[in-house]
């Protein structure tokens, strides 16, 4: 999930939260070839900056969600990368991060 988190000194910034903590079984041949050939180490470890979150979360009903979301699931949270960039918003899915900007057509 890809979520903009409040942080305590009053600025946004956006956070990617990571709910698969610990994989159920490790990937297969033909998984880990998939993933050799898309860049993707699957022996890696979580990114340097990311936190277990272990605690029940809230999340607001804002924007993304009709009601406020509460997990109690264990998740790592990791800032999502290029937050210099003007993103207006992100997308994610099964491997990719994608941030959207807007281009203005004269």
């Amino acid at each position: 999930m890809v979520c903009p988190v409040l942080q305590p000194t009053g600025e946004s910034r956006v956070e990617v939260l990571d709910f698969n903590v610990r994989a159920s079984r490790g990937p297969t041949v033909a998984e880990k070839l998939t993933a050799a050939r898309m860049g993707i180490d699957t022996t890696a470890r979580p990114p340097e900056g990311s936190r277990l979150v272990c605690e029940p979360s809230v999340f607001a009903a804002e924007t993304v969600f009709v009601n406020e979301v509460v997990t109690a699931l264990p998740y790592y949270s990791m800032p999502a990368p290029g937050q210099c960039e003007p993103y207006v918003g992100y997308m994610i899915d099964e491997q990719r991060l994608l941030g959207l900007k807007v281009r203005s057509v004269r």
